[in-house]
């Protein structure tokens, strides 16, 4: 305790017991403070949703932008969509290459194509299109 003391003379000239409660109270409001800072999400963060290509996106995001668990689902019943991408393997040119999202709660409906590239490709695009929205502050449309 005799250091609590020697530390308050030494910056102040004197000490009082009020000054280490003060102290400590202060010393605690910054932990508290600090922590409701790094506890609160992001703005972006609330962003997991996005109508492209004609099906629902849906993701989550993961440390500092990072999008996990990303994948389309049917606009009209919610289901998670089926990806037919057979077609991509079989052409070299990018023109030819057509992935295929189909709702099979709908009955085996496709409700959404994407021509250039298999589902790696399509992802890839929707990930870029999410990144671009939040950087520029359009996600909140």
């Amino acid at each position: 305790m005799s250091y609590i003391k020697d530390f308050f003379i030494g910056i102040f000239g004197y000490y009082e017991d009020v000054m280490l409660f003060g102290a400590l109270a202060f010393i605690i409001l910054i932990i508290v403070i600090l922590f409701i800072l790094l506890r609160r999400k992001k703005e972006y963060e609330k962003f997991k949703t996005l109508r492209l290509y004609g099906v629902v996106w849906r993701w989550n995001w993961m440390g500092k932008k990072k999008i996990i668990s990303l994948w389309c689902y049917c606009p009209v019943c919610g289901s998670e969509l089926m990806c037919d991408d057979e077609a991509c393997r079989s052409n070299d040119l990018l023109a030819n290459k057509t992935t295929y999202f189909i709702c099979q709660k709908c009955g085996g409906v496709e409700k959404s194509r994407i021509v250039g590239g298999d589902r790696k490709h399509v992802l890839k695009i929707v990930r870029f299109e999410i990144n671009k929205r939040v950087s520029q502050n359009n996600y909140k449309k």
